[in-house]
């Protein structure tokens, strides 16, 4: 089986696999042209902060994820994040993002976001570790 990357060529494949995920919200001819789209944002000079972040369209909803925020810890509480994470918002809306995702596995991580106007998820979210041992 090989893998590759989808092709404008692919769009009608596309929408014919996309039409079996979303039945009721695509229809045939409005498949848009695929988004993907990624960002480095850094903070300071010299840099004491950087944040990565995605963006994803497949024509049915727009979304961000937030991949990476790290500030240096001499620099933590002096607002660099919250700069850093709003920049990323600003980007995804320009480009329409409806919503955008970020996972914190540490406590405080997930209070800074919290604080920043994240909400816990609940739903369906699974995932997989890919580095073992």
């Amino acid at each position: 089986m090989t893998v590759r990357v989808a092709t404008e060529a692919d769009r009608s494949q596309l929408a014919r696999l996309l039409r079996q995920l979303h039945p009721e919200a695509l229809d045939p001819g409005s498949l848009p042209r695929v988004r993907q789209e990624a960002r480095t944002f850094v903070a300071g000079e010299p840099v004491v902060g950087l944040a990565v972040v995605t963006f994803v369209d497949y024509g049915l909803s727009a979304y961000g994820v937030l991949e990476e925020l790290v500030v240096d810890e001499a620099a933590r509480g002096a607002g660099v994040g919250r700069a850093l994470v709003a920049e990323c918002e600003r980007w995804l809306l320009e480009l329409d993002a409806e919503v955008v995702f970020v996972s914190a596995v540490d406590a405080g991580a997930a209070r800074f976001y919290r604080r920043s106007g994240f909400s816990d998820c609940t739903g369906p979210w699974l995932f997989r570790g890919l580095r073992v041992g």
